[in-house]
């Protein structure tokens, strides 16, 4: 009798149950506003005047934010209130060029305003610009 399939399975059995050792960081469900709040809410006619993705420019996007801000990092303790502010998502603007399909560019600027910080001078090197191809690789960084 061959154990060896049985014993490939229980190793990687084992290798499952540690896969936040190994980097795998599971999403966190959207929340959701409570039925009141959502109700207050009107959509628009149109979409027409938003910024318009296609999907591997949304791809790119997520790709970027997540080498950029990946949701396991922890904050740098030597500052704490700049650290949060730099960890926390919403604080960058994000912009996407599509060089073409197969290359995109996605810069990301901080915002530390939206923190209620301001510094002077600011700061010259906490944002990040990607290229990413249309596959999802992540090409050069500056």
């Amino acid at each position: 009798m061959n154990t060896f399939p049985l014993i490939a399975l229980l190793c990687g059995m084992s290798l499952l149950s540690g896969c936040s050792l190994l980097g795998y960081h599971k999403p966190r469900k959207a929340e959701r506003a409570p039925p009141e709040e959502a109700s207050k809410v009107t959509f628009p006619d149109s979409m027409e005047q938003g910024v318009h993705l296609d999907g591997p420019a949304m791809a790119a996007l997520e790709v970027a934010m997540n080498a950029f801000l990946p949701p396991d990092r922890k904050p740098d303790a030597r500052d704490e209130p700049l650290a949060q502010c730099l960890m926390r998502r919403d604080t960058y603007d994000a912009s996407v060029l599509k060089e073409n399909d197969d290359l995109y560019f996605v810069s990301f600027l901080p915002r530390l305003a939206r923190c209620g910080i301001e510094l002077e001078p600011p700061l010259m090197d906490a944002g990040a610009v990607y290229a990413i191809n249309g596959r999802g690789r992540i090409l050069a960084e500056l």
